[in-house]
C-alpha cells in the first residue's frame, strides 16, 4: 500500500495546460496535493510545490518524480524558496488544513492564518490566480472547528481581490499516486484490521457521498484552466463556492461494509454513543501526536455530508468514477 500505484504517464487529461505559466501549488505532499500534481503533469503543467521543512523524503520524491519542481520553506515564513515559488505563477493552488491537526497545531493556524498568508504570498508573487480546496458542510455557523475556521479562510479568499474558484469535496477515497490515504480511510482500513468489531459514531447512519480521488484532482485542473482562462468570481468576492462527491449517496455504515467486502473481511458494526465518541477523541487529541480520532470528526458524523448541487460532472465532462471501482484500491492482494 506504500507504492505508487499508477506510473504518472498511464494518466489522462483532457486539458493541455503547457505554456499557460506556472501553477503553484501548496500542501503538495499531502493526500489531495501529490494526486492535483500528478493531475497537473498530465496536462502537462509547470508545476511548482511548496513544502514544509518538515515533509517526509519519500513524498517529496513523488512529487519529483512527477516531474514538479519543489521549493522547501513555510508558508508564514519569509524564505526566498517562498517567495520563488509564487513569483509571476499563472494559478496558485491552496490545499493546506487538516481536520485532525498535529499537537501543536491548530485549526485557526492551518486554516485562517496559513490562508491569509497564501494570499499575501500570492500577491506578493504577482499571481492574480487562486484555487482553494475546501470541504463540503463550509459554512459560519457550522457545529466544528474544522467547518467553521474553513470558513474563514473562504471569507479571506473572497475578500482578497484575487480571481478565485472554491471547491468543496465531500470524502474524497481511492489512490492513484504516492503512500497517503484521507486520515478517515486510514482510520478505517487499520480498525478493520485489527479489531473484532467496527465501531461507528450514532451507528453510521450519516450519509456521504464519497468521490474518487482523481476525480477530484481533475476537476481542480479543470478548475485552474477556467481560471486561466478568467471564469474564476472575476472580482475576488461573490462566486459560490463548488460542491462535488460522486453519484452514490450512501450511509456510512452502508461504506464501511463495501469497504469490508473488498477488503474480503466480515466484522460486526457496532454503535458509538456520541458522548463515549467525544469523550474518547478528546483522550486521543490529549495524549496521540496526531489524534486518531478528534473531536471535530465525532460532530462530523453526527451530520450527512452530502452535495446540494453535485458539480462533478460539469467539470469532468463525464460521470465520475463508480464507489465500487474506487475501492479496488484497498482490495486484499
Amino acid at each position: 500500500m506504500n507504492e505508487i500505484l499508477t506510473h504518472p504517464s498511464e494518466l489522462k487529461s483532457r486539458f493541455d495546460l503547457a505554456g499557460r505559466g506556472p501553477i503553484v501549488v501548496d500542501g503538495a505532499t499531502g493526500y489531495l496535493g501529490s494526486h492535483l500534481v500528478a493531475a497537473l503533469a498530465a496536462s502537462g503543467a509547470d508545476i511548482r510545490c511548496l513544502v514544509h521543512k518538515g515533509s517526509k523524503a519519500e513524498d517529496v520524491q513523488v512529487l519529483k518524480n512527477l516531474g514538479a519542481k519543489v521549493f522547501v520553506g513555510e508558508l508564514t515564513g519569509n524564505e526566498d524558496q517562498v517567495a520563488s515559488a509564487f513569483k509571476d505563477a499563472s494559478v496558485a493552488v491552496h490545499l493546506i488544513g487538516s481536520i485532525a491537526p498535529k499537537k501543536g497545531l491548530s485549526h485557526d493556524l492551518l486554516h485562517v492564518v496559513m490562508t491569509d498568508s497564501f494570499i499575501a504570498k500570492a500577491k506578493a508573487g504577482g499571481v492574480g490566480n487562486a484555487l482553494m480546496v475546501t470541504a463540503l458542510g463550509t459554512r459560519a455557523d457550522a457545529p466544528s472547528t474544522y467547518h467553521a475556521t474553513k470558513w474563514l479562510a473562504e471569507e479571506s479568499l473572497r475578500k482578497s481581490g484575487l480571481n478565485s474558484t472554491i471547491l468543496r469535496p465531500s470524502l474524497l477515497i481511492g489512490r492513484q499516486v504516492g503512500r497517503r490515504n484521507s486520515k478517515l480511510v486510514d482510520r478505517l482500513l487499520k480498525v478493520i484490521a485489527e479489531k473484532k468489531a467496527v465501531p461507528l459514531v450514532n451507528g453510521g447512519v450519516n450519509r456521504l457521498q464519497p468521490l474518487f480521488i482523481g476525480d477530484m484532482a481533475m476537476a481542480a485542473v479543470a478548475s485552474i484552466d477556467g481560471l486561466i482562462k478568467g471564469k474564476g468570481d472575476g472580482s475576488g468576492g461573490s462566486k459560490d463556492p463548488i460542491e462535488l462527491g460522486g453519484n452514490e449517496v450512501l450511509p456510512m455504515r452502508d461504506f464501511v461494509k463495501q469497504l469490508m467486502a473488498v477488503l474480503h473481511v466480515d466484522k460486526p458494526i457496532v454503535s458509538l454513543p456520541y458522548p463515549i465518541a467525544m469523550a474518547a477523541a478528546s483522550v486521543c487529541q490529549l495524549i496521540q501526536e496526531v489524534p486518531v480520532l478528534s473531536c471535530d470528526q465525532v460532530k462530523l458524523s453526527m451530520r450527512d455530508n452530502i452535495c446540494s448541487d453535485n458539480r462533478i460532472e460539469e467539470l469532468l465532462g463525464a460521470k465520475p468514477e463508480p464507489l465500487s471501482s474506487a475501492l479496488q484500491v484497498y482490495a486484499s492482494k
